[in-house]
């Protein structure tokens, strides 16, 4: 695994746009959907929309699926979302969601004197450092990033991220060449619990085509549709 990461560090050396200074490459970026499938079957989808005003990237999320087991509704997600960037830099977000009948919230702020996020959520109030980022699958800002907040609740989690290959992904018969990541998420530094995701990143637009983890069956999030302006 150590040579994993030592690999990790070659490959963010020798591909400088993983920074967080570059979220402004998305500016040209309209609409990113994703389907979201359970066991090989569609159950919902995940869109992004792209909007650039004023100096400033605004980033609406909407998710909606349900998957159910032997009749009975496992997991029912439906909520909208709302990131700010200026500069690059994420500035304010907020969340609605209801999982399973039950409300979820996470609203942050960047404190530019503290240079902290101030979080008030459903599962978490408190501040986190400038270099977390929301845990919503457009941004390849996780790569990078030491610390994750749960766009549902605020909830902090720490990640690591280890590469596994280069490998071509045929989505809907179009062929990408991408680079294969493993992502793990714990609460803290000596947990044994941990949420595992495999995560295809394109090679040349650096967007986030495919992710699959495994919870109470196999899921994936796969590209469905993207739209850039002229």
């Amino acid at each position: 695994m150590k040579k994993a990461k030592t690999f990790l560090f070659f490959v963010f050396f020798i591909y400088p746009f993983f920074s967080y200074s570059h979220v402004n490459h998305y500016d040209k970026l309209k609409i990113i959907e994703m389907d979201v499938l359970r066991n090989g079957k569609k159950i919902g989808f995940i869109n992004y929309t792209f909007e650039s005003r004023d100096g400033l990237i605004i980033v609406k999320n909407e998710i909606k699926f349900i998957a159910k087991l032997i009749g009975i509704n496992l997991l029912d997600v439906s909520g909208i979302s709302t990131e700010t960037y200026k500069n690059g830099k994420l500035i304010k977000f907020k969340s609605s969601t209801i999982q399973n009948k039950k409300k979820k919230y996470n609203m942050l702020r960047f404190d530019d004197v503290k240079k902290t996020f101030e979080i008030k959520g459903s599962s978490f109030s408190g501040v986190a450092p400038s270099t977390a980022v929301i845990g919503n699958w457009w941004n390849h800002n996780i790569f990078q990033s030491k610390m994750i907040i749960s766009p549902l609740s605020g909830s902090l989690k720490l990640i690591d991220v280890y590469f596994l290959s280069k490998e071509k992904l045929n989505i809907n018969k179009n062929i990408y060449d991408t680079s294969r990541f493993k992502i793990e998420l714990k609460r803290n530094i000596n947990d044994k619990e941990k949420e595992e995701f495999h995560v295809w990143l394109d090679d040349k637009s650096n967007i986030i085509l495919k992710v699959s983890y495994s919870k109470f069956g196999r899921w994936e999030y796969i590209l469905r549709n993207i739209e850039k302006s002229n």
